[in-house]
């Protein structure tokens, strides 16, 4: 059984002070990703009227919960906005001691503006499949294919195939988060043509409302997710079948990877590790091992063998928070890197680390340098020019 740390801690007071927009005429809610915020159903927990234009609620909470919350005046089509009346990302909170939290709401998605049309910044030739279904899930998402310059003319070619998570950010501004994408279709485009690496077809899978609970293996009190066995089985049975149907791939293994960042990370380590014998490259970027109190380190450390996969791992130094001077991520992520290194792996033969000083937890920096990542996997030994430590 794993041992979740927030059962055992006491609980706390949190109270969350909210600042709405004048035109605010009706009752607020927070809804997240935890019982009490009734698990992103946009109708959660109500917030109470203390004053013109201030709401207010009060939650109690297990010490260590993380939470990821939004508000909504009753509906996803109400839920809040930023200045330019964009979305936001979902605000989190990781609980460490009773406080009272100010807020302020910009906009209500059904108050304002339409966004405007945004422009699209595919690059190369990428083909859509939308409403493709996970079987076991249930549910459906757009999966989007990259495929090289030279598919098109070389039609007794076969490609290696990288499969990546959060697809809506790998590919184009106007489907990505907050309007920055990885810009992985310019960067694969680039190195192919400089002939630096080989060329490679990239499936981009498209994230949804599950994502916490995909892309995590294992279910946390508080918190959710543990459905990492079943998305995997998605990519393997349901996905994989159909690319290597509809394109020309090499389906062997040593051909095939998997790779996203945050939860993304972890779970790409997770499917990688449990389904070697599907995978062979694990793209291991800024990874979320702070879940279920760093279960991810304990399956490193209790596997009774080192699967025969290749590992890229990095983590930016301006992510996460700090606790006594110490940044957690950089920590959990060094501690992971040391897991895999007693388990077997040899730094910059089976596994490559990287500590990147500018990186952020964000899709700017994680594009700048996807590169290294595909040269690793796709090309010839690489060195970089950015600013990084090998700790």
């Amino acid at each position: 059984m794993n041992t979740v740390v927030s059962l055992k801690s006491p609980n706390v007071r949190v109270t969350f002070l909210v600042e709405v927009p004048e035109n605010t005429n009706s009752t607020i809610y927070m809804t997240g990703n935890h019982p009490k915020l009734k698990n992103w159903d946009p109708k959660g927990c109500p917030l109470k009227n203390v004053a013109p234009g201030r709401y207010q609620t009060s939650i109690i909470l297990p010490k260590d919960t993380y939470l990821q919350y939004k508000f909504t005046r009753g509906d996803w089509n109400t839920v809040e906005k930023n200045e330019e009346f964009h979305d936001r990302p979902n605000r989190s909170l990781l609980v460490k001691q009773g406080r009272v939290i100010n807020l302020k709401i910009d906009n209500w998605g059904d108050m304002g503006q339409p966004n405007p049309a945004k422009k699209h910044t595919i690059c190369g030739n990428i083909q859509t499949h939308k409403n493709f279904k996970a079987t076991k899930l249930n549910n459906k998402r757009t999966i989007w294919v990259y495929l090289p310059p030279g598919y098109e003319k070389n039609t007794n070619q076969h490609y290696p195939v990288l499969y990546t998570h959060d697809g809506n950010n790998v590919f184009d501004k106007a489907t990505a988060f907050l309007g920055v994408e990885w810009e992985l279709d310019e960067t694969a485009e680039k190195l192919i043509k400089e002939k630096k690496i080989r060329e490679i077809i990239i499936v981009a899978i498209e994230n949804n409302s599950q994502r916490d609970r995909e892309y995590t293996h294992v279910y946390v009190p508080n918190q959710g997710g543990g459905k990492a066995d079943l998305y995997a089985d998605f990519i393997i049975n349901d996905l994989k079948p159909f690319i290597d149907t509809k394109y020309r791939t090499l389906k062997d293994r040593q051909y095939t990877g998997i790779m996203g960042s945050s939860l993304g990370g972890l779970v790409s380590l997770y499917i990688a590790w449990k389904y070697s014998k599907v995978f062979s490259m694990a793209g291991v970027v800024s990874p979320s091992v702070w879940w279920d109190n760093r279960d991810i380190l304990k399956m490193v450390k209790k596997s009774r063998s080192k699967p025969p996969i290749k590992i890229w791992l990095d983590i930016g130094m301006m992510e996460g928070y700090e606790i006594n001077g110490i940044n957690m991520a950089v920590r959990d992520t060094r501690a992971l890197r040391d897991a895999l290194i007693a388990k077997g792996f040899r730094l910059h033969d089976d596994l490559e680390y990287m500590e990147d000083e500018e990186g952020e937890h964000n899709e700017a920096s994680w594009a700048k340098r996807v590169d290294k990542i595909l040269l690793y996997f796709f090309g010839a030994k690489f060195r970089t020019s950015r600013k990084v430590s090998y700790a």
